[in-house]
């Protein structure tokens, strides 16, 4: 049974968890208070039986003395006739409370003296221990033992003792203390039952709500794994279960994401496969038909598809081994201010071309760092030259290089047009060109940005882009300074 209850669901198994530790709890109550509340009443009986066997004492000392024997003794304990002198009351008196205990103990029966009728039992011994009167016809004529004489009270005439008496509680199940305490429990044993039913229900209620979020995060894994990647997880509250709904929801954001970049990687690389290819088709064709000699000229075309080709593929391949975590790197101790000034050296002629100006402004030289030189070199190159295709004739590019505490700034500046903020999100990503027209000639791979982007956090530095209003782009990177 148990196996079955722990191998069923999650709510079944709260559930009964919290039916065993209510069950467990509400008998460990009931047994407690049914034993302190016996204890208790017991030790009132107890108590009450004492005041009666010394109230008797000294009544039966008078008797004892008046009459120089215990002869008669018994009419005066258990018959009504002697009562009176005992209790102060007249004999119609006597017979009056004698007659309504009887009517409140019917069950009893008719021949009940008063001590019975109040669940007492009285035992009067002589000097010897030689039982006189038990109201309880148990032990007439025979010798109380020693331990049971220690708890009589003695009956004491001139100092000497004629006799004992001792009242108990009468040990029956119908006495009234028994039918109290029975009706106690009763009680006790009722009351329980009902709060555990009810603690059961609300049990049942609150692990229903527990679960309720876990099943509807296998409903929405489970679709997951079917391929709705749209699928969110409602969110409410602020527990555990809430912070586990809410990364559910991000991880399903974030393979929805990559589903999307995925697909556009698959189509902008098809994309970029399909012109220079075109371009060679075309190219071959016309050759192959005659349309053009095959000359140097017309076979150039050819072969600068084909670099470009390479070069695409090239760029993918280090792109990939980086995001796999097996880009090769050296590592070993750099002055950033040299590889800057060296980058600088060799975009200068490109620059110079198309009229840009190249400044370069190095802040507390040597910057040392710890790293690849010719990955942190192309990172630069990279940066260059997308500033020289954005940049206008007459502008200016102005590289910057400094450290601040433990880290080293490169920061490459341009003139150009600048980024439109909606795209700046995204220009490290795979193939994003500012140019919307996907010219290759004002664009590049579309790699090249990713490409630094992965390198620089390969030397465990960040990459950002910044375009002010009419200031152009603004791309800086940070490494770590050399032992920080």
């Amino acid at each position: 049974m148990w196996r079955r209850i722990w191998g069923a669901s999650l709510w079944v198994r709260l559930t009964a968890a919290f039916a065993l530790v209510i069950l467990l709890g509400a008998g460990g109550v009931v047994t407690l208070i049914s034993l302190v509340t016996a204890r208790q009443f017991e030790v009132y009986v107890t108590h009450d039986s004492a005041r009666w066997a010394h109230w008797l004492a000294p009544q039966l000392a008078a008797y004892y003395a008046s009459n120089g024997s215990w002869q008669g003794v018994d009419r005066l304990i258990t018959g009504a006739g002697g009562m009176p002198m005992m209790m102060g009351m007249s004999p119609w008196e006597m017979e009056e409370m004698h007659r309504q205990m009887m009517d409140d103990m019917p069950m009893m029966g008719s021949d009940v003296d008063m001590w019975t009728g109040m669940s007492l039992r009285v035992i009067v011994a002589d000097a010897n221990g030689q039982v006189l009167v038990d109201t309880a016809d148990d032990l007439t004529n025979s010798t109380l033992s020693t331990s049971v004489l220690e708890q009589a009270v003695p009956i004491m005439v001139a100092d000497r003792t004629v006799g004992y008496v001792l009242v108990s509680p009468l040990a029956s199940a119908n006495t009234p203390e028994t039918l109290f305490l029975e009706s106690v429990t009763r009680a006790v044993l009722l009351v329980a039952l009902g709060m555990s039913v009810l603690s059961l229900g609300i049990a049942a209620f609150i692990a229903r709500q527990i679960t309720a979020p876990l099943r509807r995060l296998a409903a929405a894994a489970y679709r997951v794994a079917q391929g709705d990647l749209s699928v969110r997880v409602p969110v409410s509250g602020e527990d555990d279960l809430a912070r586990v709904s809410v990364a559910f929801n991000r991880m399903a954001v974030a393979l929805e994401e990559q589903q999307r970049l995925r697909r556009r990687l698959m189509n902008d690389i098809a994309h970029e496969l399909r012109t220079p290819l075109s371009v060679i088709q075309a190219q071959a064709e016309a050759l192959i038909d005659g349309v053009f000699p095959p000359t140097p000229e017309n076979i150039r075309p050819i072969h600068e598809q084909v670099l470009l080709l390479r070069r695409l593929v090239d760029d993918l391949r280090e792109l990939a081994l980086a995001e796999a975590g097996e880009l090769k790197m050296t590592q070993e101790p750099l002055d950033l201010a040299r590889i800057v000034r060296h980058a600088v050296e060799g975009m200068r002629s490109t620059a110079e071309q198309k009229n840009i100006r190249l400044v370069t402004e190095i802040e507390g030289a040597p910057l040392e760092v710890q790293g690849d030189a010719q990955r942190l070199e192309q990172v630069l190159l990279n940066l260059l030259s997308n500033a020289v295709r954005h940049t206008p004739p007459g502008g200016t590019i102005t590289v910057r290089a400094w450290r601040k505490e433990n880290r080293v700034y490169v920061q490459v500046r341009d003139t150009g047009p600048g980024i439109p903020p909606h795209q700046i999100p995204h220009v490290f990503e795979r193939f994003w060109r500012g140019d919307q027209s996907r010219s290759r000639e004002t664009g590049g791979t579309g790699l090249g940005l990713a490409i630094a982007r992965k390198w620089v956090e390969a030397h465990g530095g960040r990459i950002w882009a910044e375009s002010p209003p009419g200031e152009g782009a603004i791309f800086t990177f940070m490494i770590p300074a050399q032992g920080a």
